[in-house]
């Protein structure tokens, strides 16, 4: 047969996968393959072996992956828009799946909008007194609960299906409030169980330097107030986050020091639905860079209670197996030592300058894997110099769970606002944001993936869907809908790219 011959029935093939799906965009477009790295064992001696394997996943896992397309998309109006060359914005929207995945919360601003996402129309729409800072449906999805940041930092209770309001709790009558917005209380994070709801709220204020306060809630999901920690005054400290197993009978959460002014370590607590104190761990800070410590957003408790992981935002990783946490102040971090501790992204010296990725995230995988988030590159020193991006900067780092070794590690190019599970744990999302590195916009949008899938992340992968601005937040059903909200990016030239809308791709 004739090469030309050939050629044109292996074009004709070509096309007619491309036309039947059969080939993703992941092959369509080099920017969209993971760059997964080798666990650290697998040393040079194995370079070409490890080639293959990674051209032998693309070529052939990637076919299996499906192609998303926009389902609906719901614009959310006029906003400034993010600057490219500044940190984490201002914008606080947060979108959140009821767990049937029928209804969609979207918080933007001060505005409160509920969708029905089969029938592509609004239930209802309402503005609140602040702008909103966090929801979540309780798990029957009767009812949604909303905090602000405001003067009030109020907790709102909401019929989910008309949005008639069932109780509100004004958190500045505990936390004290300012006229200056920043400085307002703020609902930071909002966790629903079985049959209760735990929130973690908390403000920050400047005299003469830092001071913070922050207290921890429990309400029925109706609204009702069962207590709050401390019963009598505020934590000194800052409360970022908050989990619970989804009976609701282990409850977890930290102060810390995120201002790195106070000289004051991170204390992880365990607390029963009552309240009461089952155990505490306290983490020093990694001096000589920082006089305190705190943890972000990584921290996360497994569905059954049994096993808790600790993400600072230093870079040091935490494993706590419940079980072995005898009683209050009793107890020992699985990894113990300084170097399971500190080997995802604490500070190294890089270029003269010491330098590390801020840590965002964390998500118990399964009783074998641990998930960790990783941000942007930051000084150690500050204010100090960053000659060039943290190895680790902006990624998605797998752990063995017996040892804290890293299995493999995947990058996003820009920053994530958090990992996002499906109800069933079967799927998760990572959106990515500002590259405030390179300012490379081409690396915006949502990757998800398959956590049954076995091997590294790019094996795991589904697809991805690329957006012209920046993700703010996601959330994804369990027949693996996913629901972003895209933010415009203004780039250096004055240009702006992306607009202010909620996606919901499949």
């Amino acid at each position: 047969m004739k090469k030309s011959s050939i050629a044109l029935i292996l074009l004709f093939a070509f096309i007619l996968l491309t036309v039947s799906g059969c080939i993703s965009s992941d092959i369509m477009s080099s920017g969209n393959v993971s760059s997964d790295s080798t666990s650290p064992d697998e040393g040079e001696g194995n370079a070409g072996e490890n080639s293959r394997n990674v051209l032998n996943q693309i070529d052939t896992a990637s076919y299996e992956k499906s192609s998303p397309y926009l389902y609906w998309e719901y614009e959310l109006g006029d906003i400034i828009p993010e600057n490219i060359s500044e940190g984490r914005g201002n914008t606080q929207d947060c979108v959140r799946f009821t767990t049937d995945g029928k209804y969609l919360a979207a918080g933007t601003g001060k505005d409160l909008t509920v969708l029905d996402v089969a029938g592509k129309n609004v239930l209802w729409k309402k503005t609140l007194k602040g702008n909103i800072s966090d929801l979540s449906f309780s798990i029957d999805g009767k009812y949604l609960i909303a905090g602000e940041r405001s003067a009030d930092g109020c907790i709102y209770s909401f019929d989910a299906s008309t949005g008639e309001e069932i109780h509100r709790y004004r958190t500045a009558d505990d936390l004290g409030t300012d006229e200056n917005y920043r400085n307002q209380p703020c609902i930071y994070k909002i966790k629903t169980s079985d049959d209760a709801v735990y929130i973690a709220a908390g403000r920050y204020w400047k005299d003469s330097g830092y001071e913070l306060a922050s207290r921890v809630y429990r309400f029925s999901p109706d609204g009702n107030l069962s207590w709050k920690l401390p019963a009598a005054e505020n934590y000194p400290r800052s409360v970022n986050w908050i989990d619970s197993s989804l009976d609701g009978k282990n409850v977890v959460f930290s102060t810390g020091d995120w201002t790195n002014s106070l000289e004051t370590g991170a204390v992880i607590y365990s607390v029963d639905e009552r309240g009461s104190l089952r155990w505490k761990y306290e983490i020093p800070p990694l001096r000589p860079y920082f006089v305190s410590a705190a943890v972000w957003h990584g921290l996360d408790i497994s569905d059954d209670g049994s096993i808790i992981t600790a993400f600072t935002g230093d870079g040091r990783k935490y494993l706590f197996y419940d079980s072995e946490m005898k009683k209050p102040g009793d107890g020992k971090s699985e990894w113990h030592s300084a170097k399971y501790q500190s080997n995802v992204t604490a500070p190294e010296e890089l270029e003269g300058s010491v330098i590390y990725a801020y840590g965002e995230n964390a998500k118990i995988a399964s009783e074998d894997e641990i998930l960790y988030l990783t941000g942007a590159t930051l000084p150690a020193y500050y204010p100090g110099n960053v000659p060039m991006a943290y190895p680790l900067e902006n990624s998605l780092v797998s752990c063995d769970a017996e040892t804290g070794e890293t299995s493999w590690t995947y990058s996003l190019g820009g920053r994530c606002a958090g990992i996002f599970y499906s109800p069933d744990e079967r799927f998760f999302a990572l959106t990515v944001g500002k590259d405030t590195s390179s300012g490379n916009t081409q690396v915006h949008g949502i990757h998800v993936f398959d956590s049954r899938k076995p091997g590294n992340g790019n094996s795991k992968l589904l697809w991805t869907f690329k957006t012209e601005g920046v993700v703010a937040d996601a959330a994804i059903s369990s027949d693996c809908t996913v629901a972003a909200v895209e933010l415009p990016l203004k780039l250096k030239n004055g240009d702006v790219t992306g607009k202010h809308r909620l996606i919901i791709v499949r």
